[in-house]
This record gives C-alpha cells, sequence and structure tokens, in this order.
C-alpha cells in the first residue's frame, strides 16, 4: 500500500469511527411524530440509572420518552430547558419558548423526549416538546 493509500484509509477509518459516536443530535425534530415507548416519571427514569446505569442505557437511550416531573427550572439560556431532580431536558428550538412559559416551578409537567443517557449524575433529554 501506497502511503498516500494509507494515509487514505486511516482518514477513512477515523471519520467512520466518529460517525459511529454514541451521541444524539440536539435538535431532532423526528420527536414530533416518534410515539413515546415508554411512559415514566422522571424520578422513576433517574432511579433506573442509578440502580444499573448500563441496563437503563441499553433499554432507553435514542428512544422516545413521555416523561412527568415535578419541574424545578425552566429557562431560555443558556440553551431553551427545563430541568427535574437529577434530570435535564434540553427543549427542541422552535417549541422552547412554550414550554419555558407554560413549565412552572413547582408543578407537574408532561414532555416527550429522546433519552441522552446519564451525565454524571443526570438523566439528558434532548429535542424536548411539550406533551
Amino acid at each position: 500500500m501506497t502511503p498516500t493509500a494509507r494515509i487514505v484509509t486511516m482518514t477513512l477509518g477515523i471519520a467512520l469511527a466518529a460517525a459511529c459516536a454514541n451521541t444524539l443530535p440536539e435538535q431532532d425534530r423526528r420527536i414530533t411524530v416518534t410515539p413515546p415507548a415508554f411512559k415514566l416519571s422522571t424520578t422513576g427514569l433517574w432511579q433506573e440509572f442509578q440502580r444499573d446505569a448500563a441496563g437503563a442505557r441499553r433499554k432507553y437511550f435514542g428512544k422516545a420518552l413521555e416523561l412527568t416531573g415535578v419541574v424545578t427550572a425552566a429557562e431560555m439560556t443558556p440553551k431553551p430547558h427545563v430541568a427535574f431532580d437529577h434530570t435535564e431536558a434540553n427543549l427542541l428550538e422552535d417549541t422552547a419558548p412554550a414550554v419555558v412559559k407554560a413549565s412552572v416551578v413547582g408543578q407537574h409537567a408532561t414532555l416527550k423526549c429522546f433519552c441522552a443517557g446519564l451525565a454524571d449524575t443526570i438523566v439528558k433529554l434532548t429535542s424536548c416538546i411539550a406533551k
């Protein structure tokens, strides 16, 4: 194999490996038409990740979830999000203003989101919309 072919092969391999990264897009509009695979509370989801993080990731990662919990914060900055105990829901930007306005701290809210897994002790959700 020539040096040039070797470099091209290595570059292609690196690019393919990066494409297979285990992450989700932050703004995935498929959430608007994807039915939830699971319906549960934000506390229940977090508890499953605490009991068996690897098992919960296999079960929920990339799946649409309908989640209900008590709102602890709802803000447009730095990114539009609604927070629950141990759960952060990053909002789909075109619906974010209405979701933030409707999310009242101390009251229950239900969102549909894709599960992005556990980061430190926080369950991360992406592309969330009001349910």
